[in-house]
């Protein structure tokens, strides 16, 4: 009964985004992430950065393609304000450590490839900027 109220209540909504449209785009993006990620990993690196890719950064690139998925999985499954905090937080996280730390390099110093490395600075930037309105 708790849930079905939950799912009944009217959830806020600026500029029409609601935490239920916000986590189906964030898990798309995400999802087509993982999927290169599985598939063309090498691509994660010559597409954004001035190095090659090697065995070990397929490797581990892979990988990480099976955290994406579950993260994804979760997310469609999780209440839609839940699941709008975790990936908000996720945004957030990854745009930090990710792609603006590779333009910035306050922790790491890498030789970033653009105007390919301006993808993924958008689309974290844009999903965080979309997460905080989501859940106003």
């Amino acid at each position: 009964p708790l849930v079905l109220h939950r799912a009944r209540r009217s959830l806020p909504m600026v500029f029409g985004l609601t935490p239920s449209l916000y986590v189906k785009a964030g898990s798309f993006i995400f999802g087509a992430y993982g999927v290169q990620m599985l598939l063309v990993p090498s691509n994660m690196m010559t597409d954004h950065f001035e190095a090659p890719a090697t065995k070990y950064t397929d490797f581990w690139i892979r990988g990480q393609s099976v955290s994406i998925a579950t993260v994804v999985y979760c997310m469609t499954k999780l209440p839609e304000d839940v699941a709008a905090k975790a990936l908000l937080g996720l945004s957030a996280g990854i745009a930090v450590l990710y792609p603006f730390n590779a333009k910035f390099g306050y922790l790491s110093s890498l030789e970033v490839k653009y105007p390919m490395h301006y993808v993924p600075e958008a689309l974290m930037l844009g999903l965080t900027v979309a997460g905080v309105l989501a859940l106003k």
